[in-house]
């Protein structure tokens, strides 16, 4: 049913309406802040070779190929030497926890350590293992890896390419799509209603009081209006007169 694709775009819309995030994480001194920079094309966060550097969250919003994007800079994981840098380590860990892409940063030219990217399950949901510093010789390879260098620009345009293509959204704004969120709810409730009616028509070879399959029409063409704007409920109109303040 149209109803089911229209529910499925929900996600991408609120991600075209709202934005996404993206939070840079990894162990200190692996790139992140660069990576951010060269992400933000500019120099937004601190770099120096001391790790611990980065303490809080550093964010800018990009354009990501068609996607507004809040990307996130983060403090170091490892154990922290002191309550600021301990604060710092929880705070990366809450914002990769609620990113809808996670960059999992690693530094290619050394040797991976625990705690890396390899032999274990992803942390945060969407995750991807970006292999920084390729312009230096590589101490690994790994073919799931992004490998890019935050220092020359190599391998960023094929990273951009790659979030977007994690989070499975079209970023193209031509289709129609669903991105208030009662919008969402009222073409959920058409679908349902639609499936209703439609499980009514086929159980018992079509045996059911027609009324049932009625019911859940009227039902799902309401739903439908009220997406439109072809009708008005007052839950609707209460909505909309707590939200804006309209003079007489």
């Amino acid at each position: 049913m149209r109803t089911a694709a229209l529910v499925a775009t929900s996600r991408g819309g609120r991600l075209i309406r709202e934005g996404l995030t993206v939070a840079i994480v990894g162990a200190p001194n692996v790139g992140k802040s660069s990576l951010f920079n060269a992400l933000a094309g500019s120099a937004r966060a601190i770099v120096t070779d001391v790790p611990g550097t980065t303490r809080d969250l550093v964010t800018e919003v990009v354009d990501l190929n068609g996607l507004r994007a809040t990307l996130v800079d983060t403090a170091g994981l490892r154990d922290a030497g002191d309550v600021v840098e301990a604060e710092g380590v929880a705070r990366a860990r809450q914002s990769a926890a609620v990113a809808d892409v996670v960059l999992m940063v690693e530094d290619r030219s050394r040797p991976r350590v625990e705690g890396g990217s390899a032999g274990r399950a992803s942390q945060f949901g969407k995750e991807l293992c970006v292999a920084n510093k390729s312009d230096l010789p590589a101490a690994w390879r790994d073919g799931k890896a992004v490998e890019i260098s935050a220092t020359t620009g190599a391998g960023i345009d094929d990273l951009r390419r790659r979030i977007v293509a994690a989070l499975d959204v079209e970023p193209s704004r031509d289709r129609a799509g669903v991105t208030n969120v009662r919008h969402v709810a009222l073409v959920e409730r058409a679908h349902a209603a639609l499936a209703r009616a439609r499980d009514a028509l086929s159980a018992h070879g079509g045996a059911l009081p027609e009324e049932f399959v009625l019911a859940d029409l009227a039902d799902a063409r309401a739903a439908l209006e009220e997406v439109s704007g072809r009708r008005a409920t007052e839950d609707l109109l209460a909505h909309i007169f707590s939200r804006f303040c309209i003079g007489k």
